[in-house]
């Protein structure tokens, strides 16, 4: 069956975003004294939202302020080094001219997905856009999933979730899709399969 709509994930999937957020991670542990606890690698921390990624960092140390404090530094930062996997603009073309709706859902704050985006320059090719905080909940739970298929009159059986970790895989599978895992990202599944393995964005044109 032909996929009508593709739902992206955005960091490790659409965006290699590992050296800003390493950047703006530096900095909030600098602000908190905290140098010491900076990790060797942050790609492999990335996943979940800023709450996951300062929780694994800080430990018992984590505060809910300190999202707050990451936010400032990566408003700031958000592209600085950040840009599209290699394959990613010509695959988003050529869904486009194919006639498929494109989607993202992502658990990063909506005004920094907007911002990032429209400075990407891929805005346009987007039919819906939804945060980490537009709906009550985010992936791993299926609600955004399903509130984006609603919102663009998109039917499940040809949808397809497009992620990098288990958290996109579940949210897929939760909200009755079929699910592709970005291997090209920065990939952590644990015990949940996706239903495609691909390891360029390029070969997703082949359930187009």
């Amino acid at each position: 069956m032909r996929v009508d709509t593709f739902i992206f994930d955005l960091d490790g999937t659409l965006i290699d975003s590992a050296d800003d957020i390493a950047l703006s991670l530096e900095l909030t542990l600098k602000e908190l004294g905290r140098e010491d606890l900076m990790p060797e690698n942050v790609r492999e921390l990335i996943g979940g939202g800023v709450k996951a990624l300062l929780e694994r960092v800080l430990g018992e140390e984590f505060r809910k302020e300190h999202i707050s404090v990451f936010r400032k530094y990566y408003l700031q930062n958000a592209v600085v080094h950040t840009e599209l996997f290699p394959g990613v603009m010509e695959t988003l073309l050529e869904l486009k001219a194919r006639g498929k709706r494109l989607l993202v859902v992502t658990n990063k704050m909506k005004l920094l997905t907007d911002e990032i985006l429209r400075r990407l320059e891929v805005t346009d090719f987007f039919d819906l856009v939804v945060g980490g905080d537009t709906f009550p909940e985010k992936k791993p739970s299926p609600l955004p999933v399903m509130k984006a298929l609603e919102l663009t009159g998109s039917s499940k059986e040809s949808s397809l979730m497009v992620g990098d970790t288990s958290a996109d895989i579940e949210a897929g599978k939760g909200a009755g899709v079929r699910t592709a895992l970005a291997e090209w990202g920065y990939v952590k599944l644990n015990s949940v399969p996706p239903d495609y393995v691909f390891s360029h964005p390029k070969e997703l044109l082949s359930l187009a």
